[in-house]
């Protein structure tokens, strides 16, 4: 994963300079359609409820960890480890400090009680219960989630290992089955275990994506038929709820998910360039984006309607990233990264 592109990661690789600006150019629809999603993650989060409510939690998580299958390069787990370690859990850490500190300051001054009573209940909920976080911390189940689903799919397709091979199809059938008793007998999520499974999927199907049908490949008569199966899950197929282990009709709904992603990148990736910038922007900032952007809606929340709490959140949560990157410490520690990647 890089920091530099916010959550997902990119695809390594090697060659001269022409080659990395080629590989730069065919990844700026995975930045926009990260974009796309940290809109709709943010609408979800004041729109609680309703169909069109309904329709983005039908695809806005699992769209994030299909771009990571879809991008991520077979690593092998030592060397996948540190750069997790400093791209997912380095910011984790920092985050969950600063928003719990943050929460005891704000509630304090309006006089309300905090989410957590001290730091020691916050921080056991924060790595151990993440299906019982709310609040601001609502979102954080999903970089520990990421960070272990990362791991296992770096484990799983070491080798060059194909994510159609009959290992691949037999992990996949074992992790509908684990889906399936998360999403029946789920408690506790310690580091977003519950999601896991369901995140696992996600990345298999990204994998398989760009296997065999790549953006930058002509669909010829599949690009209509993933169009209808895109509409028929925004339309009809349940909300999905990863952080409790909902994954509504488990494959069915992830794959309906993955169309509609699909369908989402041919769109973006026939875009101008230049008409991608607002969304390229604000996919590069998806990781403190997605950290604080319900912090926004929950303060701000008693004082303002909907219709200002989704632009005022998505332009606050931007505008703190823009700052994050001013400075070598403040990239390190809160975005994971070792130098500046603009």
């Amino acid at each position: 994963m890089s920091g530099g592109s916010g959550i997902g990661g990119s695809r390594g690789g090697s060659g001269g300079a022409a080659a990395a600006v080629r590989g730069r150019q065919r990844l700026l629809w995975v930045d926009a359609l990260k974009g796309l999603g940290m809109i709709a993650v943010v609408a979800g989060h004041v729109w609680t409820r309703g169909p069109v409510r309904d329709a983005i939690y039908a695809v806005h998580m699992p769209l994030f960890f299909l771009l990571s299958g879809y991008t991520a390069s077979a690593v092998p787990w030592r060397a996948c480890l540190p750069r997790l370690e400093r791209g997912l859990l380095l910011p984790f850490v920092c985050f969950s400090v600063l928003l719990l500190g943050a929460d005891f300051l704000i509630e304090g001054l309006r006089g309300m009680r905090p989410i957590f009573p001290n730091w020691r209940v916050g921080a056991e909920a924060l790595l151990f219960a993440t299906a019982t976080l709310r609040g601001p911390f609502t979102i954080f189940w999903f970089i520990p989630c990421l960070f272990l689903a990362r791991l296992v799919w770096s484990a799983a397709a070491g080798g060059g290992r194909r994510p159609d091979s009959p290992a691949m199809l037999v992990g996949a059938a074992l992790l509908v089955g684990l889906a399936l008793a998360a999403q029946s007998h789920g408690g506790r999520s310690p580091f977003g275990l519950l999601a896991v499974p369901g995140a696992l999927l996600c990345l298999w199907l990204g994998a398989l994506w760009r296997l065999r049908m790549p953006v930058e490949r002509a669909w010829g008569i599949k690009a209509p038929l993933v169009a209808a199966l895109a509409l028929a899950t925004l339309l009809w197929l349940p909300p999905l709820d990863m952080k409790q282990g909902d994954l509504g009709w488990p494959l069915i709904s992830l794959i309906g998910a993955a169309a509609v992603t699909m369908a989402l990148a041919l769109a973006l990736h026939r875009v101008p360039a230049v008409a991608l910038r607002p969304l390229v922007a604000i996919g590069r900032a998806s990781l403190v984006i997605m950290y604080v952007h319900v912090a926004f809606i929950h303060y701000l929340a008693p004082y303002a309607p909907k219709a200002v709490l989704l632009p005022v959140a998505l332009a606050g949560a931007w505008l703190l990233d823009w700052l994050i990157r001013r400075t070598g410490p403040s990239r390190l520690l809160l975005r994971g990264e070792a130098k500046a990647a603009y």
